[in-house]
């Protein structure tokens, strides 16, 4: 374990949140904990989050807000920021989350807002701490030998404790004795049998004994989230066999690991292949090229990296690589690697054709589009599967570009100007299929109240305190007013119009960040006021943001950023976010 405070900025400011944020925005990273802060910031950044957007600006504003001095002292030096690093997977993050509350408590930060990030953008599972050193009297929370400190609660915290190493080793899901070994050597131990059981040694000290039975009794056969892990396995191997085959993922180490010269340019490390990768043949029964050795290589540690899955072969008596077997780290499973992928076709990287989807998929599931012209004027019509028809008006231009291509790239166009048109509709209609929140939990009341204007309204009472007056059709009125005689047909349906209310207020907020990222992608000062000005360049740029955003919707990431699952077929906003890396590096 290394902690280190990460250097002190002066000016009030918290460039911790950009940093942070900016990787959970790129997918290597995942907030794992928000302690102390407000349930409507809460509510805000997980918003974001589950679109794929980073929530900066938000975080950063509330650690202003809850550092206020009231001259009590001269620091300028707010910021509080923290990593603590593991080797490799010794830790999983919400190990490391729980180590970091405990230094946070240990630190005198406690009470303090504070936010813990993991990042997997190394080799090495690794946390980030981004707290405010002012304290709510608004005095400044001593920063004396900080370093010091950290590193001596770091020691206490993590004491050897080998019996907690044990436990979590027996916490896999595993179907054999060669399973649960195999599981043990990945957590950096040595094995050997003994007469009861296994003995354990580490540093070349003895760490103990499991007992034979502990390990047969926790043995488990065919259980549906191991045949269930086996297909997203499957399907994230082949992804990076793909691109490794086209030159598109490159190993990380050669990424990261870079020896410079003075006065030379950088050169990239190439990476230790594994002793085992030379002894494996082909279908042909003849040992693979150097070239293809070193696919496998970057293959294996690319799933390292990027998923936490360790990759080890199985030899005969003649030394030759008969299998291999799969640790999966994420979830907790060990599997006989010919379950998920033969190991033929592990190491066939041949490049077969495929057609790439588009981005525009993730609308084509959701509505048709329909362009006309009327007494009125051009308009466009969207008609969601399943769900209601919306229909707008749509400017000239929108309707001399959906007229003006061949009828081939007409659908594209269609469904680009409609998610620029419809965009909160869009988004309410995916929240409403894919809810993040669950915001009958947030209503403790509701009540009909007759507004001063002479139209009735729905009050509803949220436990943040917050009380939204919803205006009411003439149509949501009349159908009150016939559930008389009903009464919990009447909290339904005004249950229903509460919750539609509340997802449309997340739409709006998602819908302006997307368009603050346009902004921003397109190169324009301002956008135009309304989405029927946006010239065709920055409605694709628009649609683009949208698709990522709902793509990310439908992504289930686990409580682990390294979680990431891809079905065979099926395209994500990781598919591209990959292979790019941060611009900012802090050295562990």
């Amino acid at each position: 374990m290394i902690v280190k405070k990460l250097n002190d900025v002066s000016g009030g400011g918290f460039p911790g949140a950009r940093y942070n944020e900016k990787k959970i925005a790129d997918g290597v990273a995942t907030l794992m904990a928000m302690e102390n802060v407000s349930e409507a910031l809460r509510h805000n950044v997980e918003t974001l989050h589950r679109f794929g957007l980073d929530a900066s600006t938000e975080v950063e504003r509330y650690l202003k807000e809850n550092s206020k001095t009231y001259g009590n002292t001269k620091t300028t030096r707010f910021q509080f920021h923290v990593s603590a690093s593991v080797k490799g997977r010794a830790m999983s993050p919400e190990e490391l989350t729980d180590f970091a509350r405990e230094l946070m408590e240990g630190m005198g930060y406690a009470r303090q807002p504070y936010f813990v990030y993991a990042h997997h953008d190394t080799g090495n599972n690794h946390v980030h701490i981004l707290s405010t050193r002012i304290k709510p009297n608004g005095y400044a929370i001593s920063d004396h030998q900080d370093r010091r400190r950290l590193n001596e609660y770091a020691n206490r915290i993590l004491s050897p404790d080998i019996e907690k190493d044990i436990d979590r080793i027996l916490g896999y899901d595993y179907e054999t004795e060669g399973q649960f070994a195999n599981i043990v050597k990945t957590h950096g131990y040595k094995i050997e049998k003994s007469l009861d059981g296994y003995r354990l040694f580490k540093c070349g000290g003895d760490a103990g004994n499991i007992a034979i039975g502990d390990i047969l009794n926790r043995i488990t056969k065919n259980s549906p989230k191991r045949k269930d892990r086996a297909t997203q396995l499957r399907a994230i191997i082949q992804k990076y066999k793909s691109e490794i085959a086209e030159g598109k993922c490159q190993n990380v180490d050669n990424v990261d690991n870079v020896k410079v010269s003075k006065g030379k340019k950088r050169k990239p490390v190439k990476a230790k292949l594994n002793t085992d990768i030379r002894k494996i043949l082909d279908n042909h029964g003849k040992p693979l090229s150097e070239e293809n050795c070193q696919r496998i290589q970057t293959l294996i540690d690319v799933l390292k990296t990027k998923f936490g899955i360790d990759i080890s072969f199985q030899k005969d008596k003649d030394g030759r690589v008969r299998g291999y077997s799969i640790i999966d780290h994420a979830e907790k499973i060990a599997f006989d690697g010919s379950k998920v992928m033969k190991l033929s076709e592990l190491i066939d990287f041949a490049i077969k054709p495929q057609r790439k989807p588009s981005p525009l998929d993730v609308y084509r599931g959701l509505f048709t589009v329909e362009v006309g012209k009327g007494s009125r004027g051009n308009y466009m019509l969207i008609n969601v599967k399943d769900g209601p028809t919306y229909r707008k008006p749509i400017s000239p231009r929108q309707y001399a570009w959906y007229n003006g291509v061949k009828d081939d790239e007409r659908e594209d166009v269609g469904l680009t100007i409609a998610a620029t048109m419809f965009s909160e509709e869009i988004l309410t209609e995916y929240l409403m299929r894919y809810p993040i929140h669950n915001h009958q939990e947030r209503i403790k009341g509701m009540a009909v109240v007759k507004h001063r204007n002479g139209n009735y309204c729905l009050r509803v009472a949220l436990t943040d305190g917050y009380m939204p007056l919803i205006e009411l059709t003439p149509e949501e009125e009349a159908t009150f007013r016939s559930r008389h005689a009903d009464e919990q047909a009447r909290q339904n349906f005004l249950m229903s119009i509460a919750m539609l209310h509340l997802t449309r207020r997340d739409a709006e907020a998602v819908k302006e960040r997307i368009k603050q990222n346009t902004q921003s992608k397109a190169g324009v000062r301002i956008l135009p006021s309304r989405p029927q000005d946006y010239s065709p360049e920055i409605s694709q740029v628009f649609t683009f943001n949208l698709a990522n955003a709902l793509s990310s919707l439908n992504v289930s990431s686990g409580s682990s950023g390294y979680k990431r699952e891809h079905e065979v077929g099926n395209r994500t906003r990781y598919d591209d976010i990959d292979n790019r890396q941060s611009g900012t590096r802090l050295t562990m």
